[in-house]
């Protein structure tokens, strides 16, 4: 019995000591403009050191490029001019022909009519993309203009170039 009254001895002097010490903490200084301001450590105790779990890997899938565009072996360029209407620039396309629009100058409109003054444009075919020429030419305002089809279905006129740039450029099937 001696040694349970010992322990709870030393259980209330440990829990009397802290309470002391940490009253003298707590209170306040004295407002005297001559007196040290305390300085007070925090320290922490490491008991128990934990060693992380290890986390199984995880397959990471390779990462993925983004495909260039393919590489001409036709060079369209090479393709040769005529003139298909008096007062209109040359052209070096034909009905039935596939042309891609280029990569430069951005979209090419697609009109609902054949005029390319009016606002009429109803999509955009961009840099890259496929047109089936499927009727044609005209001449607005000294350009030449083709109904096309896009891959994805919608026809109207576009124009193919104005004579100093081209837009539509023949391709291989």
């Amino acid at each position: 019995m001696s040694g349970t009254i010992q322990k709870v001895s030393r259980l209330l002097l440990v829990i009397v000591s802290l309470h002391l010490a940490l009253a003298a903490c707590v209170a306040a200084p004295a407002a005297d403009s001559t007196a040290t301001p305390q300085i007070i450590y925090v320290t922490q105790v490491v008991t128990q050191i934990i060693p992380p779990t290890p986390v199984p890997p995880t397959a990471t899938p390779p990462p993925t490029e983004t495909p260039l565009p393919p590489t001409p072996t036709f060079d369209p360029l090479s393709a040769p001019i005529y003139y298909p209407l008096a007062d209109c620039v040359a052209s070096r396309l034909h009905v039935g022909d596939l042309a891609m629009v280029s990569y430069e100058g951005g979209p090419n409109g697609i009109r609902y009519g054949r005029d390319l003054a009016e606002g009429t444009v109803i999509a955009e075919a961009q840099p890259g993309a496929i047109l089936e020429i499927m009727n044609g030419p005209w001449c607005s305002r000294g350009w030449i203009v083709w109904f096309v089809r896009t891959q994805d279905g919608v026809e109207g006129f576009t124009p193919e170039g104005d004579g100093n740039e081209y837009w539509l450029l023949p391709t291989t099937p």
